[in-house]
């Protein structure tokens, strides 16, 4: 084996499975992957990962990994060539479409697709097939918390950035796993509690996250409305609220009184 053949290579990249976008080092030796390493650059991550960007580079040479399309015939799939595994695909969303019409074909993308990507699949959809069913994979968890960021900041998206967990007075946690969920996340909150700003997790499970908290507040399941609107009742009545923020920034407080 030549020295060239055993030196390490260490290529900057972007880790591919969430919308963080945490850099990394892919390290590979000749042309074969043997690990990932730290990219403390990326003022995203600091160096860290979550146990899904650690491992991320075993997938590339993993035995099953397919590298070819597969076509099934008699009962068992084959390998094929690009073109007829393209010309198929084509040939039986055609006939799904002659047959059933636009509401017969749905689409579906990923969130960790790249915009162009998603693009031009809609525009695929739209264009080619005159079907408006597309979606992708943040309709059960992301669509949600669009609907309700939008009616209580005015944007379907967080208002600040990670680095303010650190400018913190005080961090409540509701119904949050971070620690497991979104690990970068929970870095930052451990960041914060050895700063020394209280962490409080309201949870009905003691969670890992829960572990962290100053303060661990529980409660019944499918109880968390009572209990917010519990908390509301108890500041409103104490006259606890920020009267300046709420007639400076907010409307409709009558009506929530």
């Amino acid at each position: 084996m030549s020295d060239e053949n055993l030196q390490l290579k260490y290529t900057p990249t972007t880790c591919p499975y969430c919308g963080v976008g945490c850099g990394l080092n892919l390290v590979s030796q000749g042309n074969t992957l043997v690990g990932v390493e730290p990219y403390k650059r990326s003022p995203i991550n600091e160096g860290k990962l979550c146990p899904k960007g650690a491992t991320c580079w075993e997938v590339v040479q993993k035995p099953g990994r397919l590298t070819k399309p597969l076509i099934k015939k008699d009962g068992k799939f084959e390998e094929s060539s690009w073109d007829e595994a393209i010309d198929l695909i084509t040939k039986k969303f055609t006939e799904a479409h002659k047959q059933g019409g636009p509401k017969a074909l749905g689409f579906h993308t990923s969130c960790r697709t790249v915009n162009e990507d998603c693009y031009a699949l809609q525009k695929w959809a739209r264009v080619a097939f005159q079907t408006n069913n597309v979606d992708n994979c943040a309709r059960i968890c992301h669509g949600p918390s669009v609907a309700g960021l939008s009616l209580s900041f005015g944007s379907g998206a967080a208002t600040n950035p990670f680095e303010d967990v650190l400018n913190s007075d005080l961090i409540v946690m509701w119904g949050s796993n971070a620690v497991e969920a979104h690990p970068l996340a929970g870095r930052r909150v451990m960041q914060a509690k050895k700063k020394g700003i209280p962490v409080v997790v309201v949870d009905p499970r003691y969670s890992p996250t829960a572990r962290l908290a100053d303060k661990y507040i529980r409660f019944n399941p499918s109880t968390h409305i009572a209990l917010a609107n519990n908390m509301m009742y108890y500041i409103i009545k104490e006259g606890l609220e920020d009267k300046a923020f709420i007639a400076e920034r907010t409307k409709g407080f009558d009506d929530l009184k």
